[in-house]
């Protein structure tokens, strides 16, 4: 599940990452989403993830060391 959900969410420039947890997911975001943004997201998350729990975490843009 999480690399289905990955797949879809990562290119979106405002995702950071996607981490699992338990039966849940966490997105990582790079900055607050606009509402148009937001619902771009549960669309994705309604298809790939149904049911799932998610919280998300408003961490910034996660860069390579």
């Amino acid at each position: 599940m999480k690399k289905r959900v990955s797949d879809r969410l990562l290119p979106l420039d405002y995702v950071s990452g996607v981490g699992g947890q338990g039966s849940g997911l966490t997105v990582y975001l790079a900055r607050a989403l606009e509402p148009e943004e937001k619902q771009q997201v549960g669309k994705i998350l309604a298809v790939e993830a149904p049911g799932k729990p998610v919280e998300f975490v408003t961490s910034g843009k996660f860069e390579k060391r």
